[in-house]
């Protein structure tokens, strides 16, 4: 199988901000943080208690420590190994594998279909549309029936709502140009189609939750 990889993931590797990310993702007083700490509580709370998860974008483990310890084996990727070094020092325990690889060729060539869970917090809109799309659809494939996502990231709820947030935030927009923030709408339709179960929840103007399970196959 060839090796699928996202265009720009040699650009969004954060090697240089590993060190002071923890102290960047505090800032909630910055739209792009506002509702952080909520998220990653409302994570501990929605994700199972058993199974496998690999999360996607593990960073420097901040999602990583609020995963259940009772499931069998968490798989965390990650492009930067400066993230994963400062993860692996956070965070000991032996059923946390860390993977350093971009998120969708590892995703695209996970060849067992044995997982329960697929969580990612602010990572995924590093990837253009269309490798979201091929994402999801990897998602899909590796996933067990009745399989969950949880995807926490920087969303818009559709076109028209960008425009709305630039004209909110105009010190962002040249962020929000750089970088593919998702759009609600169409994301959340693209999951259906596959044959997810989806429902979206909003934590601030620009951070949201797409999450809900794959369908048992008749």
């Amino acid at each position: 199988m060839k090796k699928m990889k996202s265009k720009f993931a040699e650009k969004f590797n954060h090697d240089l901000q590993a060190d002071n990310y923890d102290d960047e993702v505090r800032d909630e007083e910055n739209p792009i943080r506002e509702g952080y700490q909520n998220i990653l509580l409302w994570i501990k709370s929605a994700m199972p208690k058993s199974g496998i998860a690999i999360e996607l974008g593990c960073g420097t483990g901040n999602t990583t420590k609020v995963i259940p310890n009772t499931l069998k084996k968490i798989i965390c990727v990650d492009v930067s190994s400066e993230m994963i070094r400062v993860a692996k020092k956070k965070i000991k325990d032996k059923k946390i594998i860390f993977v350093k690889d971009d998120l969708l060729s590892f995703l695209h060539s996970y060849e067992k279909k044995d997982i329960d869970v697929i969580v990612s917090m602010y990572a995924i809109h590093h990837l253009t549309q269309k490798e979201k799309h091929k994402l999801f659809q990897a998602a899909y494939d590796i996933l067990k029936d009745k399989g969950k996502i949880i995807f926490a990231d920087l969303m818009f709820k559709d076109r028209r709502y960008k425009k709305e947030m630039i004209k909110k935030y105009p010190n962002l927009a040249e962020d929000f140009q750089a970088e593919f923030l998702w759009f609600i709408d169409e994301e959340s339709d693209k999951l259906r189609n596959l044959g997810f179960i989806v429902k979206e929840k909003r934590f601030s103007d620009l951070s949201w939750v797409i999450y809900g399970e794959k369908k048992e196959k008749e």
